[in-house]
């Protein structure tokens, strides 16, 4: 046969597509185990480290719970509420007890809601922080 002949029916049945794509093919795998190879030590880093990864991860996405959570405690009437009370501090210092802010928001007529109860929510939700033995100051941020 000749050379002419066997390039037609190589064309005839599709033999270029054919070679093209299987050349693609172990081109494309041997690129792949290439970069697998190269980063093999980080992946037996990661397998190694798997506890201390697993916990990081843990602590990501528990702070996003958290942020959600704090997120919905502090409604506009809580933050109402943090406003009016802020407005007491300077009249205690920098730092107060909470005995003491509550008796001075009773005193000003603020009962309604309960002092205790509002104090108690602003605490969960991270707007007053503790500072020193049994005294308090204000928090910018209301994320823990």
């Amino acid at each position: 046969m000749q050379i002419a002949t066997l390039i037609e029916r190589v064309s005839a049945h599709n033999g270029w597509n054919m070679a093209l794509t299987g050349i693609t093919i172990v081109f494309g795998c041997l690129v792949i185990l290439a970069l697998v190879i190269s980063r093999i030590h980080k992946i037996l880093d990661l397998l190694d480290n798997r506890d201390k990864i697993h916990l990081k991860i843990r602590k990501f996405f528990m702070g996003r719970e958290k942020e959600k959570q704090v997120a919905s405690l502090l409604t506009p009437a809580l933050e109402l509420e943090a406003s009016r009370y802020r407005r007491l501090s300077p009249f205690l210092g920098e730092t107060f007890s909470l005995k003491g802010l509550i008796r001075f928001a009773e005193s000003r007529g603020i009962t309604n809601p309960p002092p205790e109860k509002t104090i108690r929510q602003l605490l969960e939700v991270g707007l007053l922080k503790k500072d020193v033995r049994n005294l308090f100051t204000w928090s910018e941020s209301p994320i823990k």
